[in-house]
C-alpha cells in the first residue's frame, strides 16, 4: 500500500477527536459499543486533544492514503494518559482498522521520535492497556514498562530519545535464546519470508547446541535488559584452499536491529563484534547473503561482492 508520513496541518487538527475514539481499546469479548462521550468527559482522554496546537510541545504527524488522512501520531505534555512530567512528550496514535498491520503505526512513530530527538527532548512516554496487542509494536519502538499506569490495567511506558548511549553490548546466553530466535522471525518476515512452518523449535535447537560447542556465537545490544539488536556467526569448515588455509569460515547471520534502534550504528558495532570473535576462531573468511539494505554496511567494514555466488535449494 501506497502511504506518506507528513506533518499534520493546523486545519487538521479536529481530526485528533475521531482519532482518539478510534484509539480506545475494546478488549476481546466486550458486547457493545463504546459511546463517543467518553472522550469528552473524561478529562484525560480530552487532554488529549482539546487546545492542540496552542502548547509549544504539540507535535503531530499524520499517514496519507489516497489522498486521505488515514491514521495520526502525536505528542502532549498535558494531563493525559501516559503524562509523566511536563518535559516529557506522551505519545498518542491512531489508525483507521483498514490501515492497521502494513507497517504505518510504525512509520509514524519513527518520524515523530526522530523529530522529538532532533528537537532535543531526552525521553518520550505513552500508556497502554495491558491486554492491548499494540504494547509489542512500543516495545519494537524502544518503549520500556516502567510500572502502572493510571490504573492496574495499563502499563506506563517510557523510552530514552539518546538510547544509543546507554546501551549494553554482551554475548548471547541460553536464557536469551527464547527472545533471540523471536527476533530472528521479525527479521526474516520484513525481508519478505512467508511463514509456512513454525520455525521456533528448530532455531531454539539449533542455536542451544551450536551455543553448547562453540560453533555459533552472537552479540546482543540491549536497552534495559531488553533485547533490540542481534548479530551471529556460525563456524563452519571446508577443504582448506588458498585464499582461506584454515579452511574455518563464519557465516554471518541474524543482524537485526529494531527499526527504533537503526541508523544509531549499533548494526556496524555488532557486526564488528562477530567479525573479531570469526578472526579469533582462525577463520581464513566471513561471509553473509545481504539484504540490498545491509549492504552498505558490509561494505563500509570490509566485505566485497561475490558474483560468482549460486545457491541449489534441496
Amino acid at each position: 500500500m501506497d502511504y506518506a508520513i507528513r506533518n499534520m496541518r493546523e486545519d487538521e487538527w479536529p481530526l485528533l477527536e475521531d482519532f482518539l475514539y478510534e484509539a480506545i481499546f475494546v478488549p476481546e469479548g466486550f458486547e457493545g459499543e463504546v459511546p463517543r462521550s467518553v472522550i469528552y468527559d473524561d478529562p484525560k482522554c480530552r487532554a488529549a486533544f482539546d487546545g492542540f496546537g496552542t502548547l509549544p510541545d504539540d507535535r503531530a504527524v499524520v499517514a496519507e492514503a489516497g489522498g486521505e488522512v488515514v491514521g495520526a501520531c502525536w505528542v502532549r505534555t498535558t494531563n493525559e494518559y501516559g503524562h509523566i512530567d511536563d518535559e516529557t512528550p506522551s505519545f498518542s496514535i491512531s489508525l483507521y482498522k483498514p490501515y492497521r498491520g502494513r507497517g504505518i503505526g510504525t512509520a509514524m512513530m519513527r518520524a515523530l521520535l526522530g523529530e522529538l530527538r532532533e528537537a532535543g527532548y531526552t525521553r518520550a512516554s505513552l500508556s497502554v492497556q495491558k491486554e492491548n496487542p499494540a504494547l509489542r509494536l512500543y516495545e519494537r519502538m524502544g518503549f520500556r514498562i516502567v510500572g502502572d499506569g493510571f490504573d492496574e490495567t495499563e502499563w506506563l511506558m517510557t523510552r530514552r530519545l539518546d538510547g544509543r548511549a546507554a546501551l549494553e553490548f554482551r554475548r548471547l546466553s541460553d536464557e536469551d535464546i527464547p527472545a533471540f530466535v523471536e527476533m530472528r522471525i521479525d527479521q526474516l518476515l520484513e525481508e519478505g519470508a512467508t511463514e509456512t512452518v513454525d520455525l521456533r523449535p528448530a532455531l531454539k535447537d539449533n542455536y542451544a547446541r551450536h551455543l553448547a560447542d562453540d560453533t555459533f556465537v552472537s552479540w546482543l545490544a540491549l536497552d534495559a535488559d531488553r533485547i533490540v539488536a542481534t548479530s551471529g556467526v556460525s563456524i563452519v569448515e571446508k577443504p582448506p584452499y588458498f585464499g582461506c588455509p584454515t579452511g574455518r569460515i563464519a557465516l554471518v547471520s541474524s543482524m537485526f536491529t529494531e527499526p527504533a534502534y537503526r541508523r544509531q550504528g549499533i548494526a556496524r558495532d555488532l557486526l564488528c563484534r562477530v567479525v573479531d570473535e570469526a578472526r579469533a576462531k582462525g577463520c581464513g573468511a566471513v561471509q553473509i547473503t545481504a539484504s540490498d539494505a545491509g549492504v552498505p554496511l558490509y561494505r563500509s567494514v570490509g566485505f566485497v561482492h561475490n558474483a560468482n555466488f549460486l545457491q541449489l535449494f534441496l
